[in-house]
């Protein structure tokens, strides 16, 4: 049988406004049921990377964080945070988790509703253009939903719904590290 891998997410592992870990959850047994890894949340980013860190004796252990920039500095950023021999346990969201929401529009529409003051979808006030390319996801999820049906955005309470509502096979059509921690997933340990 084999054993089973560990995800280590950035991400808050407070429970008050929601459940990141289930979230990624019912993200992930969409497409990988039967290859779930235990997932454990480090909080912020260094957090997250130093439990992967102190985790690597069992070869299981993979790492999952915002980048914070564009795709371009991948490299900088593990050498920065010594991951460079962890490369290929080491996947990215780029920018930031909420660029995977950006990418889908539909998904923002139809959770968010109609900005009750422009009538206008919550996808209509993001940045035109893609959404890998925008700096600063979280901030544009903030300013687009600020007058909702639900209200601005906040990371734990609607990011754990917006996982769990995300088409995965798009995500992983559109972000390269997304496909690829899937298949590490699928990878019998």
């Amino acid at each position: 049988m084999a054993t089973k891998k560990i995800l280590f997410i950035e991400g808050g592992s407070e429970t008050t406004n929601g459940d990141l870990r289930q979230g990624f959850s019912k993200l992930f047994e969409k497409l990988i049921p039967g290859h779930l890894p235990k997932i454990i949340l480090g909080n912020g980013k260094y957090q997250a990377i130093q439990k992967f860190l102190k985790n690597q004796q069992n070869g299981l252990a993979l790492l999952l964080v915002d980048l914070d920039g564009a795709d371009e500095i991948k490299e900088a950023d593990l050498e920065k945070n010594g991951l460079l021999l962890e490369r290929d346990k080491v996947f990215y969201m780029i920018q930031e988790m909420e660029t995977w929401f950006i990418a889908q529009p539909e998904v923002l529409n139809d959770y968010f509703g109609i900005d009750g003051q422009t009538k206008k979808q919550v996808s209509d006030k993001l940045p035109k253009r893609r959404a890998i390319e925008i700096p600063n996801p979280k901030e544009a999820l903030k300013t687009a939903t600020k007058e909702s049906q639900r209200g601005k955005y906040h990371e734990i309470k609607h990011g754990v719904e917006l996982l769990k509502r995300l088409e995965v096979r798009k995500l992983a059509e559109e972000f390269d590290d997304f496909r690829h921690l899937l298949a590490r997933l699928k990878e019998e340990s």
